[in-house]
């Protein structure tokens, strides 16, 4: 039996000869990350969603930030007809309802007036967050921070 000192560490890799899986800071790191990457909501199937009562909560929840959204973006309803689809108040607010309720890209382009629901698709594909969070008021930032923080 080798003396204590030679013994091999456990976290030695047995795949190649000198191979470390690191220090115990690293370790802590890396099971943080994996913690906070575990807090994310973890997606619902679409599937799932079709059920008549999820898709009414959801509804009636995306009615609730849409009436929010819009109102701290400083837009009426009367007033998404004449506002670009592209218009960064309204990709947010589709963006954040999109990922948070289970309405479909038909529903965001009726109520959002974006055109068609292809459209919308391409307006979340394209969107990039930070620039479009820094060309919307401060109050519509809170409102899509809240909606973010809230686990459905």
């Amino acid at each position: 039996m080798p003396p204590q000192s030679e013994e091999l560490d456990a976290r030695a890799s047995h795949l190649r000869r000198g191979w470390y899986w690191g220090t115990q800071a690293f370790g802590e790191a890396m099971r943080k990350l994996g913690q906070k990457l575990m807090k994310k909501a973890v997606p619902v199937s679409r599937a799932y969603q079709k059920n008549a009562l999820v898709r009414e909560h959801g509804e009636r929840q995306a009615l609730e930030w849409l009436v929010k959204g819009l109102k701290a973006g400083g837009l009426k309803p009367c007033d998404l007809a004449r506002v670009k689809g592209s218009d960064p108040r309204k990709v947010l607010l589709a963006d954040v309802l999109w990922r948070r309720t289970v309405v479909s890209q038909e529903w965001l382009a009726e109520k959002l007036e974006m055109k068609s629901a292809a459209n919308v698709s391409q307006q979340l594909r394209r969107l990039d967050v930070k620039t479009a969070v820094k060309k919307v008021p401060d109050e519509m930032k809170h409102i899509l921070e809240e909606a973010d923080a809230t686990n459905l």
